[in-house]
């Protein structure tokens, strides 16, 4: 938590990263590394975030799995002045920046962060550009509707599969032998 009244004149630098970040729709971050500096502008304070992460989630025609490289950098002046924040916009030195809503005094930065990076998450990804949206088992048109098959159920081959597939079994030998018994 960052107490935004207590800000240091030479404003305050955080990095963070965090291994995995649910965003509440199904979908999720992996390997999120960001920077954060706050620096006091007055009653107000500028914002810098900058971020790399791997966005998880599924294409949108064809549901297969999607990981998405997102990058994120935003730059705004936080402020607890309404008015200020109706004007929209704001110049700090040469640049205009957004201007944002900050009613409490203290922040959360793990939340800033993820609200960032679900501002620049993909409304509809793609697995690639043409993608027609066909469903890989029954080749339905999914732009078109649901087909049957259950593709959040599918799965690759789980440990114990991957590892008899490895094994030379000689079942004949074994059917012989049970078949070859007094009764046979």
């Amino acid at each position: 938590m960052i107490d935004l009244t207590q800000l240091p004149a030479d404003g305050l630098r955080l990095d963070g990263s965090l291994g995995a970040l649910p965003m509440g729709d199904g979908n999720a971050l992996r390997g999120v590394n960001w920077r954060l500096l706050v620096m006091p502008s007055g009653p107000d304070f500028f914002m810098e975030i900058k971020g790399d992460a791997v966005w998880e989630g599924a294409c949108s025609r064809c549901l297969e799995p999607l990981d998405l490289p997102l990058t994120v950098e935003s730059q705004f002046l936080g402020s607890k002045d309404p008015d200020l924040v109706v004007r929209g916009a704001h110049s700090l030195g040469t640049q205009d920046l957004d201007v944002v809503f900050f009613p409490e005094s203290l922040l959360d930065e793990e939340a800033l962060v993820r609200e960032q990076f679900q501002l620049q998450a993909p409304m509809h990804p793609l697995c690639r550009e043409a993608c027609e949206g066909l469903c890989p088992e029954c080749g339905k048109n999914l732009n078109k509707g649901r087909c049957t098959c259950r593709l959040e159920l599918r799965k690759g081959p789980g440990v114990l599969a991957k590892a008899l597939v490895g094994l030379k079994l000689n079942l004949k030998d074994a059917d012989l032998g049970a078949e070859s018994g007094p009764d046979a």
